[in-house]
């Protein structure tokens, strides 16, 4: 028995719930590792240094050469394309994406895990996560998400 992690909104009063298959179920707002080929890049490309300085390449080499890193990597969030705003949605459907198709904010983290070939630590993006981002400026991909290009730094 856990304590149900989405409370009244998973139909159960006493917020407590069996899972009925530990194998595949997954908690809706947590942390869950998953295929990177799943998820679609929303840019059309990346700096090929993060933020605070560190390279991609080197995450790249990291995961390839300590798998188990991936665990312990900033998760990547992710927006499911029908809570995207419908300008961006048309854009997206008109490149060829598909209605259900899953996007990442965090395009770098989502490379590294493809180039590296293991699974990427995920989290879906919360309001406050799309109120601080301009989704217009971000969906700047042209390929439905499909592939990224590293820009020359």
């Amino acid at each position: 028995i856990s304590k149900d992690p989405i409370e009244l909104a998973g139909n159960n009063p006493t917020l407590y719930s069996y899972v009925k298959d530990t194998n595949t179920w997954v908690a809706p707002f947590g942390l869950t590792m998953k295929n990177p080929f799943e998820i679609f890049f929303s840019q059309d490309s990346i700096s090929p240094v993060f933020d605070d300085g560190s390279k991609l390449n080197n995450l790249v080499g990291r995961l390839r050469n300590t798998p188990s890193y991936a665990e312990s990597v900033e998760p990547i969030r992710l927006i499911r394309m029908r809570d995207l705003p419908e300008n961006i949605q048309r854009k997206l459907l008109a490149q060829g994406s598909y209605a259900d198709a899953v996007f990442t904010l965090d395009n770098r983290r989502l490379y590294a895990a493809r180039e590296a070939g293991v699974r990427v630590n995920t989290i879906w993006a919360t309001p406050e996560d799309l109120s601080r981002i301009n989704l217009d400026g971000r969906f700047s991909t042209d390929n439905s998400g499909n592939s990224i290009r590293v820009r020359c730094h």
